[in-house]
């Protein structure tokens, strides 16, 4: 049971490298937003906190009557721990621990999400993410006793100090699914996820729509 964690999908930055909305971004049927929805869904994530950016309305239109609780931070260029914030300020009192998952980071499996849920249930760890090669990865489980240190985080540092802070008693979840640490954030790195240029794949999506 996924009772008292609560997803959180962090997709208000600018994308000003993509120039294009990273979470409306083409995989697949369908994008990279939908993917990781998809993939909480199907978890029994129930009411998954989407915290959007400057392209709220874009995104909105997408996914209508998906059920999701979405937050728009009015000032996303302070970085991500922002939107954690913005978050954590809103959830459930009866929320134990929270899931982070950036959306520019859709290309991780739907089993490595369930093991790296029992891998936190089963162990009581404060806190547990994947680990593939040396590199710490996304989606990241905070269990609530953090919550107040996140919110306590010098924006510009980010939750990464938290994490840092925490390392000796995380569970980790070795993996080498090598999208738990690739930040999709250029249209070179989309080419290497799909395949597909990025005008190819909008134009295809435009032509189907």
């Amino acid at each position: 049971s996924l009772e008292g964690i609560t997803a959180i999908v962090l997709a208000a930055g600018d994308s000003t490298r993509m120039n294009y909305p990273k979470a409306l971004l083409p995989l697949g049927e369908g994008i990279f937003l939908t993917r990781i929805l998809g993939i909480l869904d199907r978890l029994g994530f129930a009411e998954p906190c989407v915290v959007l950016g400057k392209d709220a309305d874009r995104v909105r239109l997408v996914i209508a009557g998906a059920r999701i609780r979405i937050l728009i931070n009015q000032a996303p260029e302070r970085g991500q721990l922002s939107s954690i914030h913005l978050a954590l300020s809103n959830l459930d009192p009866a929320c134990s621990a929270c899931l982070v998952w950036p959306v520019d980071q859709p290309n991780v499996s739907e089993s490595l999400v369930g093991n790296l849920v029992k891998l936190f249930q089963d162990t009581g760890a404060p806190l547990a993410l994947p680990r593939c090669g040396e590199k710490r990865g996304h989606p990241v489980i905070f269990d609530r006793e953090l919550f107040q240190e996140l919110l306590d985080a010098p924006l510009e540092q980010g939750a990464k100090q938290v994490v840092m802070r925490h390392a000796h008693q995380a569970a980790i979840l070795a993996t080498d699914e090598t999208g738990t640490v690739e930040d999709i954030d250029t249209p070179k790195d989309y080419y290497l996820l799909t395949g597909e240029t990025l005008d190819a794949a909008l134009s295809r999506r435009k032509v189907e729509r």
